[in-house]
């Protein structure tokens, strides 16, 4: 990868100011965290993007990177020699590399052989305790806690506690929740505990976690995507920058899809040309369509001010298998 050159973009208030963190920003820039929303099908390049993303965060800001582990996906394993992998501590997890081609056989393997995979394997007890370990210009793949130790308290300490308890409940979080719940707990651990050191979460598939079809269910998840929604403004002025990517905007609620100011349109699919089309943006520049005809390793990042085309380089997966790491089912 070539070095990072901000002179290289037309709009320092675009992508530079997206992956550049200063308290001190030149004007026309903003202080603190930044965000965004890369939207585009399967296929058009996010995950190899996530990566380019993460080093450029280490290289602009030695900041800690904080990628959201999932049970289901592995992109982060171009980057897997340089990786702290975080497990939920007393939790057996299950290791498993899965074939990209579905007719062959998967491997089971050792928890203990992950360290031949990533750079270190650490344990953790709760939110809190996590971000306490974290460490500065490094990539952490954290895999959520489906026991949710310490979310309560964490929740309990805030004093953005004013949400409504699920239907036959006391508590808001339960480790009868899905596990990407812990996920609210740890962003706001992160924002009222810190430290606040510059950090940034990458969260693919936000959609998962924060869909547009959230309710008050059994899980309490519209309570959760409101108290997440709530902690983003003070998530910025700690240093906290959120990267999420999607299939589609609507797959994301419209209470974070609000509080993103930067936004990528992936390949393939074209790039909006009215406000209408931007929940959260009161105008957008762009007149006609320009991502549909680009390919992919290219997109396009804009605000409500200003857009700009940008490439990356690939990022080849190191292995033809998948890294599967989940909770041991009893």
């Amino acid at each position: 990868m070539a070095p990072w050159d901000r002179e290289g973009f037309e709009w320092p208030s675009v992508i530079p100011n997206c992956l550049e963190h200063s308290w001190d920003s030149p004007s026309n820039e903003v202080d603190g965290g930044t965000d965004w929303l890369a939207r585009g099908k399967p296929g058009t390049g996010k995950s190899t993007l996530a990566n380019y993303l993460t080093v450029r965060l280490l290289e602009t800001n030695g900041e800690k990177v904080v990628w959201r582990g999932s049970s289901s996906r592995s992109e982060w394993l171009p980057l897997a020699p340089w990786t702290t992998l975080y497990l939920p501590a007393g939790v057996d997890m299950r290791v498993r590399l899965e074939p990209k081609v579905p007719t062959r056989q998967a491997v089971e393997i050792d928890v203990d052989e992950l360290t031949e995979i990533v750079r270190e394997v650490r344990r953790y007890s709760d939110p809190r305790e996590l971000n306490k370990t974290l460490d500065e210009g490094a990539l952490h793949v954290v895999y959520p806690d489906p026991l949710m130790r310490g979310c309560q308290d964490v929740y309990e300490d805030s004093p953005e506690k004013q949400y409504d308890t699920p239907p036959k409940r006391e508590t808001l979080f339960s480790e009868a929740d899905p596990a990407n719940h812990w996920w609210f707990a740890w962003f706001l651990a992160r924002v009222e505990h810190g430290p606040h050191h510059w950090t940034s979460w990458v969260c693919d598939e936000i959609g998962d976690l924060c869909p547009q079809s959230a309710s008050k269910d059994s899980f309490g998840t519209y309570q959760k995507v409101e108290l997440l929604k709530d902690t983003w403004v003070d998530a910025r002025k700690f240093g906290l920058s959120t990267f999420a990517f999607a299939h589609s905007e609507t797959d994301v609620h419209q209470m974070i899809r609000r509080k993103l100011r930067w936004r990528v349109q992936m390949p393939g699919t074209a790039n909006p040309t009215k406000a209408s089309d931007v929940v959260g943006f009161e105008s957008v520049r762009m007149n006609h369509d320009v991502t549909s005809r680009c390919d992919v390793g290219e997109a396009l990042m804009y605000t409500e001010s200003n857009f700009e085309s940008f490439g990356w380089d690939d990022m080849p997966s190191p292995s033809s298998y998948k890294l599967k790491i989940a909770p041991e089912v009893r």
